[in-house]
């Protein structure tokens, strides 16, 4: 499991560089809140890049049918992902698909999910007249590379939240790497400890007494315990700090700590903030 974990690390390095050139081109077409994650799937890594405000999207209202178009890559590595010397090409096949359906089909790109040798594109439109031979153009230019296209209906965007958007888990660790790396835009070099304050909500009152009772054993203090006026669903608030390393493996371990602590309880976890030590 640490070979595979290292592993992972450096795919996802690169894979996160691929990630950042192609949302550039795609950023001057459309703005959306792009990042990407890798997960294991049957013991086999499984990438994704995905657009995580897409649903929020005015456009992607009127667009209730999902066309995903299949890549089958040309050398995968044995682990199923593409290596190093085909990531051009593929950076090129997205370009080239994301600029072509965008200009003809107004379509709206939700992102990519590749595993096991195979690279899948999602797009949403209303319009999926011809899409065979759009694609087909934009893709002239890969004659050695076999692909297929699925168009169906998709109006609650089922595809898109069941295949690319990220579980609630994977999604806390997005946040967590989100926040460690604009500290580390700031000059921080993530090796001292320091005070690390975390924010949770709680249905209940009995809910955030228990949870307090068991952080405190683990070295927490709680500053702040507040009734949010107004609030329904979590009105009960705990600020709760303790000195930690703040780099990405230590946070994480914290904070996917805290947040399945505070599940327990019927709490929801609202993240973690400190200051920039240089």
């Amino acid at each position: 499991m640490k070979k595979l974990a290292v592993r992972f690390m450096k795919e996802m390095l690169l894979f996160l560089s691929t990630c950042i050139m192609v949302t550039r081109t795609i950023a001057q077409q459309y703005k959306g809140d792009w990042d990407t994650y890798i997960m294991e799937v049957d013991q086999r890594p499984v990438s994704v890049m995905v657009d995580l405000d897409f649903v929020n999207a005015p456009e992607a209202k009127t667009k209730k049918n999902v066309m995903i178009v299949r890549v089958i890559l040309k050398q995968p590595l044995r682990d199923g992902m593409p290596g190093k010397n085909e990531m051009r090409s593929l950076d090129s096949i997205e370009n080239n698909l994301v600029n072509g359906l965008i200009s003809s089909l107004s379509a709206q790109y939700a992102g990519r999910f590749t595993q096991q040798g195979k690279r899948d594109y999602y797009f949403y439109s209303n319009d999926t007249s011809d899409c065979k031979m759009h694609i087909t153009t934009a893709l002239q230019s890969f004659p050695l590379y076999r692909w297929t296209i699925l168009v169906k209906a998709d109006p609650d965007f089922s595809n898109y939240f069941n295949v690319l958007y990220p579980t609630s888990e994977e999604l806390e660790r997005i946040k967590n790497r989100r926040m460690v790396e604009a500290l580390q835009e700031k000059g921080d070099q993530l090796t001292a400890p320091r005070t690390v304050s975390h924010l949770i909500f709680f249905r209940t009152e009995a809910g955030r007494k228990s949870f307090a009772g068991v952080v405190q054993d683990s070295g927490y203090v709680v500053e702040k315990a507040d009734k949010e006026i107004g609030v329904k669903d979590y009105p009960y608030s705990l600020q709760i700090s303790r000195t930690d390393k703040i780099d990405f493996n230590s946070i994480n371990k914290v904070s996917l700590f805290l947040w399945k602590l505070a599940l327990h309880y019927s709490g929801k976890y609202d993240g973690w903030e400190t200051f920039v030590v240089k």
